[in-house]
């Protein structure tokens, strides 16, 4: 009976003991977060001596603080407040120049075929345009050695013309004084008549030993023709006397024939040719004594038809 009256005791003071703490524990909390009264400034209005008064009025004290008793042992300890931290000083940076995009791996690539390929147009029209100047100063040089050929065959034209004109007149001179009385014959300067004692006295060819007339002759000394000389074809309106240089070997073969301008009297090259093909068909006689090589000349007089 009485351990029950003395459990029932130490129950009652201990569950008046716990409230009694948390009494004290509360009020602690509040009395805490209670926040200080803002202070004001006195501020004297008026614009007369008398409004603003003999002295300055001074701040009011501050309000008493409240004494609180040191709390329990067996209490908490109170929360501290939580300090408001101050604001850390930002620095300003001034940006002074924009920073480039960033370039992808294809994008660079893509610049860079980009470049290539207008480096090598670029190129391609410097070689164009070399070539077309090149093509241009080839075209160029072509037309003045044009120019000074066609300069060339006409200088040559004319002078052939004033060469046929200058035969012509030689031709017509000889042929108007064949009617008159002659004291000499032959070719040679001075008066009387050329020819070998050896020669034929009706042969019209002065130099040699080989018949002339018809407008062919030769001189080829020890030597005779072998038949008639072949007579050059005319089938031009030209005339005039080619002297042909021949060399004949032992055999009586004409080996090489040349017209020769001694002695020629005519210009053109057809009847040049004419005269040259014919002295190549000529045949003498043959003379193992003789030279291996030997010169001579036969001359082919060539008539208007």
């Amino acid at each position: 009976m009485d351990e029950r009256k003395s459990d029932k005791t130490f129950g009652v003071i201990g569950a008046l003991l716990f409230h009694v703490a948390l009494l004290l524990v509360l009020v602690l909390v509040s009395l805490t977060s209670i926040p200080p009264e803002e202070e004001g400034i006195l501020v004297a209005l008026g614009d007369s001596p008398t409004g603003m008064g003999s002295s300055i009025p001074t701040r009011s004290a501050a309000p008493s603080q409240v004494s609180t008793p040191p709390p329990s042992q067996e209490a908490a300890p109170p929360q501290p407040a939580a300090s408001t931290p101050a604001p850390a000083r930002q620095q300003v940076l001034t940006q002074k120049s924009e920073d480039a995009p960033a370039i992808s791996a294809q994008e660079k690539a893509r610049k860079d075929a980009e470049v290539k390929r207008q480096t090598e147009e670029r190129n391609r029209q410097a070689e164009v345009e070399r070539q077309k100047k090149a093509e241009a100063e080839r075209q160029r040089q072509a037309e003045l050695e044009r120019q000074r050929i066609e300069a060339e065959e006409r200088r040559k034209q004319e002078e052939q013309a004033r060469q046929a004109a200058e035969a012509r007149k030689a031709v017509d001179g000889a042929f108007s004084n064949s009617g008159a009385n002659s004291q000499s014959a032959g070719d040679t300067p001075g008066s009387g008549t050329q020819g070998k004692l050896t020669g034929d006295p009706n042969a019209t060819s002065r130099t040699g030993s080989g018949k002339g007339g018809e407008g062919v002759s030769f001189s080829l000394d020890g030597r005779r023709s072998i038949g008639d000389l072949p007579k050059p074809e005319n089938n031009s309106q030209e005339y005039g006397k080619v002297v042909v240089k021949i060399t004949v070997d032992r055999n009586g073969v004409v080996t090489k024939a040349e017209p020769i301008q001694r002695g020629t009297t005519t210009p053109d090259l057809y009847l040049q040719n004419e005269a040259k093909k014919a002295a190549l068909k000529a045949r003498f006689n043959a003379d193992p004594k003789a030279t291996a090589i030997q010169e001579g000349t036969i001359t082919y007089i060539f008539e208007l038809n």
